[in-house]
């Protein structure tokens, strides 16, 4: 699991964190904030991997528009109380659980993880139960290749996450009355599935993974068209 320690010049690092305060605050949306009474309205509960790669702003404009909850391989166990707050307290249609192609916690999940301090093991730990529990419900085998290996392994992540989000009655009936569409997506930074990099894949939507069944969902629009799975 170990990680060359990126070599920095802390003056230039300096610098680009003032650069990038000073251009938050001289873009910041101040009238539409105010007509909003300066609260918040996210349409968007948006679980993504802590990795730097994947950004939040991956899904466009993220000032009070999208509620975020970051976490290693993207686990609704270690940020449930975050995401029910997004769901059912902010009431986003969209909840949107993002993994990714070469996810380090994937990987280090599948690995031997315990030399690793105890908070580190502990959520390495619930990665690794949703890739146990993702793997006993696959259809097939995991490709021999090492990159498509893992973003299998990611795709079966995502389906866990949407299952055990569904196994809240809460958040199931809002499903059921299409208060609420649970998006999973592939943000493949590597091109593994061969549509470029950067590209993002809808693998699954309110529990259905198949895409061809996911194409039909008129109401997701040209959205329904990005999906597409490995496993």
């Amino acid at each position: 699991m170990s990680h060359e320690r990126v070599e920095v010049d802390l003056g230039v690092l300096i610098r680009e964190l003032e650069e990038g305060l000073d251009a938050f605050k001289q873009d910041f949306p101040l009238d539409n904030f105010r007509k909003g009474d300066y609260k918040q309205y996210p349409v968007i509960t948006l679980l993504a991997c802590s990795d730097s790669r994947v950004p939040g702003n991956m899904v466009g404009s993220m000032f009070n528009r999208v509620f975020t909850i970051e976490n290693i391989g993207n686990q609704v166990k270690t940020g449930e109380g975050s995401i029910l707050y997004g769901l059912l307290h902010l009431g986003t249609p969209f909840m949107i659980v993002s993994g990714h192609s070469d996810c380090g916690a994937i990987k280090a999940a599948s690995s031997d993880y315990s030399g690793e301090p105890e908070a580190l093991r502990k959520e390495l730990t619930t990665v690794k139960q949703s890739l146990n529990q993702g793997l006993k419900a696959m259809k097939g085998s995991l490709s021999d290749d090492e990159k498509k290996k893992y973003t299998q392994l990611a795709e079966l992540n995502v389906d866990v996450q949407i299952e055990y989000l569904l196994s809240h009655p809460e958040i199931k009936e809002l499903v059921e009355h299409k208060d609420l569409y649970i998006l999973g997506t592939m943000l493949d930074l590597h091109d593994v599935y061969g549509g470029g990099y950067a590209r993002t894949y809808l693998s699954n939507v309110n529990g259905e993974k198949n895409p061809d069944m996911i194409k039909g969902y008129t109401e997701l629009g040209s959205l329904a068209a990005r999906a597409n799975r490995i496993s």
